[in-house]
């Protein structure tokens, strides 16, 4: 006897229990897709595509084989075919951002509602990628709200073949207006920067650095923090950086700056325009990138395209934002002319600054010539006892040592009395070195010790013994000091002081900075005349000519200090001038 065997059936249904567990799966499966459907961020559709598939067969049974061409010859079928599309269902999102969330709206407009007439030709590339069987279609278009309001849009069909064979198809839209305007306003600002970067009248070069971050990395794990001592124990470096630093991008000036035909002809490397044995500036700067900083700025010496080798003023900005983007922002100015011009300016000044010391010695040319007299009368006395004692029968030869002893400490004072006036006299180009500024006072003292001692005038020193040397010419600074003690002397003489007291002091301020001071025991300065002092041909002498304080204004303003008068503790003037130490 044979048996059937049946499926197992559902209890009191009468339907098998297999299909009973599909439907249940399917029906928890469209609830998660309706739910992710209606939760999405973006716009979605799904849209009745069955009458267009209809529309189309009926073209080609007309014989229209290119839909492209027929789409662009007649959009008004295009607009049919929208009509004829039938919008299924729409998420909460479609209905917040086409319909102020009214979906009574959406259900009584047709499709082409939403499509404004500048976006027919995106439908119809739609549709072209739907018949080409594309399983997608995406592309940026401007779509309407049904308030009439049009806006930029993401729009994306999807033709997944479940959803073809059911004649339907997907479509996902998102609100790209303020990606757009954001994109648009960037754009405005970068053809307005980029209009200034070109247009601007000094030179401006972008550099790329990222190659030279890289060659920074390994020092960075390795500690080191000093980049400039790195690079004078790693000479190399500094042309490795160069070649690693790229111009990607200059302005009109730099063209005409760098004597070029184009733009293209500077990019590149920087190495070319830098002189190879005057790349401090570059090392400063890179010193300086090395430690974060966001600006450089420094005067140095660069080649151009066409040979020449000019100073210029380089400024490097690098703020963190574009260190990180890998380039920084380069400028240069030409200051070959100022330089000239500072360069014959100085040498004036020089001039001046002799012509000064010059006309001191002369007023103190009965001084120096008794100052001189002094070793060579011992001298002279010397030599005269020294020819007696030899004239005797038995020589004293210990007397006649001592003799010659004290002639060659006179010849030595006498020529050094000589050296210190050749010193004062010399016209020769400044030379800065380290000044050992307490010397240097003793020194402009002792050349004035006679005019002192004839003048009635006494001095007292007090000299800070700690203080550091400080960087410049030694002549042009015992120039100060011997003029500003002179000054005091001819101030005190003039007015007849009983009391004539010069007081001459160093010290280092809080700040670092070295101050001399030389105060006199005089009538002072009244204050109406303290500010026009240190103006040119300003004097107050009968027979002076108003060169002297001018001069030692402008000798210690290269020297980068300061000078002036004050009222001094005793109640004559003090003069006072700082120095940089470093």
């Amino acid at each position: 006897m044979s048996s059937v065997i049946q499926p197992d059936m559902a209890v009191g249904s009468g339907v098998p229990a297999d299909s009973v567990a599909h439907d249940e799966a399917l029906k928890a499966s469209e609830y998660r897709y309706r739910n992710l459907f209606q939760a999405m961020a973006a716009s979605f559709w799904e849209i009745d595509f069955t009458p267009v598939g209809a529309m189309l067969r009926q073209l080609k049974e007309q014989g229209v084989r290119d839909f492209r061409q027929h789409f662009r010859d007649n959009p008004a079928f295009v607009r049919e075919m929208m009509r004829a599309s039938r919008i299924i269902d729409v998420n909460d999102q479609t209905l917040a951002l086409f319909a102020d969330g009214d979906r009574e709206v959406m259900n009584r407009l047709p499709l082409d509602a939403f499509w404004p007439e500048e976006s027919t030709g995106v439908y119809a590339e739609s549709v072209l990628a739907a018949i080409s069987k594309q399983p997608n279609f995406s592309t940026e278009t401007r779509l309407k709200k049904s308030n009439g309001e049009v806006f930029d849009a993401l729009f994306t069909a999807c033709f997944p073949a479940e959803s073809v064979t059911r004649g339907t198809l997907l479509i996902g839209v998102i609100d790209i207006s303020e990606r757009k305007k954001a994109f648009a306003d960037l754009e405005r600002s970068e053809t307005r920067y980029r209009n200034l970067f070109n247009s601007m009248g000094v030179t401006c070069y972008q550099l790329d650095i990222r190659g030279l971050k890289k060659l920074y990395e390994p020092l960075i794990s390795q500690g080191v923090t000093d980049l400039a001592a790195y690079m004078e124990e790693n000479p190399g470096f500094v042309r490795q950086a160069m070649d690693a630093t790229i111009i990607v991008d200059v302005n009109d000036s730099v063209v005409a700056f760098m004597g070029a035909k184009n733009r293209e002809e500077v990019l590149g490397p920087v190495t070319r325009f830098w002189i190879e044995d005057d790349c401090d500036g570059f090392k400063q700067s890179l010193a300086s990138g090395y430690a974060g900083n966001p600006r450089f700025e420094t005067e140095t010496r660069h080649r151009t395209l066409d040979g020449r080798k000019i100073d210029v003023l380089f400024t490097v900005a690098a703020a963190p934002t574009m260190r990180e983007a890998g380039f920084v922002l380069v400028s240069m100015v030409d200051i070959t002319a100022r330089v000239q011009a500072q360069s014959a300016l100085e040498k004036v000044q020089n001039e001046f600054a002799h012509a000064a010391r010059i006309s001191m010695l002369g007023e103190l040319t009965a001084s120096l010539a008794h100052e001189i007299n002094q070793p060579l009368a011992a001298i002279s006395a010397n030599a005269a006892a020294g020819l007696r004692w030899l004239s005797r029968p038995e020589p004293d030869m210990p007397e006649i040592t001592a003799i010659t002893r004290r002639m060659a400490a006179d010849a030595q004072r006498a020529g050094e009395i000589i050296s210190r006036i050749r010193l004062m006299a010399s016209r020769q180009s400044p030379e800065k070195s380290s000044v050992p500024v307490n010397s240097l006072i003793e020194e402009a003292i002792l050349f004035l010790r006679h005019e002192m001692q004839a003048q009635g005038v006494t001095v007292a020193m007090d000299l800070d013994k700690d203080i550091p040397t400080v960087p410049g010419d030694r002549t042009q600074l015992q120039q100060v000091v011997v003029n500003l003690a002179m000054n005091a002397i001819q101030a005190m003489s003039h007015a007849g002081a009983e009391s004539r007291v010069i007081r001459v002091s160093s010290q280092l301020t809080d700040s670092q900075i070295l101050r001399i001071s030389v105060d006199d025991s005089g009538p002072g300065v009244p204050k109406d005349e303290r500010g026009k002092l240190f103006d040119s041909f300003y004097t107050t002498k009968p027979d002076g000519m108003g060169m002297g304080l001018p001069i030692c204004r402008s000798i210690i303003e290269r020297h980068g200090g300061e000078i002036w008068v004050e009222p001094g503790a005793s109640g004559g003037a003090r003069f006072s001038f700082t120095l940089p130490i470093a």
